[in-house]
């Protein structure tokens, strides 16, 4: 995760609140790493100061308040990137998206390391469904939303044999990114890299054919936390959440893909391995809570949908598997269950994919080819129809 040079603090996140002579000290430090001249730093206080009761106001839900006190931060101090994240999490908060992109692109042309601001623009400029926010506005509607989606969910679930479920909609996760580099292969290859290269590619081929409209979780090598990535996938309310990833072993021997779908209980040691394994990053998801302001609305909804939908997801599963094996240039490894944190919150069934064992030598030098990678997309294409 970045920290910034002032204070070693998250990016987008809050300083804690400061004594008065602390305060006067990161004023100053403020506005020298800014390149602000000395004669500057009164309009530096009343940014700070302004930002600092923004970001109050966006704890409370008052975001128009917060879009004003906001603006006028930013235009005391153009330079305070932490200032224009806070301007966009406040756009965010109103519903006006373009606005917030706007902000949130300052803050990227100030801090082009910001992975929040790369990871909501991503999110916005995708164009998620209208009325999907999740912020602490909106919890009195969101109750009966959840009862609402359950009761449609369960009849369109229960219409037919897990065959017929259509996939229109599919979020792709290519799971690690930026200092996340997930497992490494011995010749050097990291997972980060190839499962970014494989959902890039599975979107072009999506939006190619036209039947499914796709989503992405990350377009580049950043960091997404876990509980960001299950929420992109909630706004675009996808039928299919598929996060990619590539499988590792103390032993460079194991080969093939495997399928994952959440449970409580893992179906074997294996599975719990792999999944403490993926699940190692959960650390960096409440710094990520607390950036955002977000209240953790799916464990709302999941006392109306979780087993709903953990249970469609294992026969969705079993038949994406049965598909995927019959293109796929791997050994078939077959459907596991394991306790997943990036797919515990998913509001629509949720797979994870193993395609490969980059600990592997032979499959670490397969997954670097480009006409490999496109075998495993054609095969994970067709395990959607």
């Amino acid at each position: 995760m970045p920290y910034r040079s002032l204070g070693n603090r998250p990016a987008g996140s809050a300083p804690a609140r400061p004594t008065f002579d602390r305060r006067q000290a990161l004023k100053i430090l403020t506005a020298v790493g800014a390149g602000v001249v000395w004669p500057s730093l009164l309009a530096a206080k009343g940014a700070f100061d302004l930002a600092l009761e923004g970001q109050e106001k966006i704890q409370k839900g008052d975001f128009a308040d917060a879009v004003r006190v906001l603006a006028e931060a930013v235009r005391l101090e153009p330079q305070n990137d932490w200032a224009f994240g806070l301007l966009g999490r406040a756009y965010y908060g109103m519903g006006k998206p373009a606005e917030a992109v706007a902000a949130f692109r300052e803050v990227l042309r100030l801090r082009p390391g910001d992975t929040y601001a790369r990871m909501m623009i991503d999110m916005l400029t995708q164009k998620p469904l209208p009325g999907a926010r999740t912020e602490q506005s909106d919890f009195p509607e969101l109750q009966q939303s959840a009862r609402t989606e359950e009761r449609q969910m369960a009849g369109r679930l229960e219409d037919g044999p897990a065959s017929s479920y259509r996939v229109r909609r599919v979020v792709i996760d290519p799971g690690h990114g930026g200092f996340d580099s997930g497992a490494v292969g011995p010749g050097g290859l990291q997972e980060k890299d190839v499962t970014l290269a494989l959902g890039i590619r599975l979107h072009e081929r999506l939006s190619r054919e036209g039947r499914i409209r796709s989503f992405l979780t990350r377009t580049g090598d950043y960091f997404v936390p876990l509980g960001g990535r299950t929420s992109a996938a909630n706004q675009y309310r996808a039928d299919l959440m598929v996060s990619l990833h590539i499988n590792a072993s103390p032993d460079r021997i194991p080969g093939g893909a495997e399928t994952y779908y959440c449970a409580e209980k893992a179906s074997s040691a294996e599975a719990a391995r792999v999944a403490e394994t993926e699940n190692a990053v959960l650390r960096f998801d409440e710094p990520y809570k607390r950036r955002t302001g977000f209240i953790d609305i799916e464990e709302i909804l999941f006392r109306f949908e979780r087993q709903l939908y953990w249970d469609q997801s294992a026969r969705f599963a079993s038949i994406f598997q049965e598909r995927f094996k019959q293109d796929l240039p791997l050994n078939n490894r077959g459907v596991h269950a394991a306790n997943f944190y990036v797919l515990r919150r998913a509001k629509m069934p949720a797979i994870l994919l193993e395609t490969g064992f980059i600990s592997n030598p032979e499959e670490e030098a397969r997954l670097r080819r480009p006409e490999f990678r496109a075998a495993v997309v054609d095969a994970i294409a067709r395990g959607f129809s």
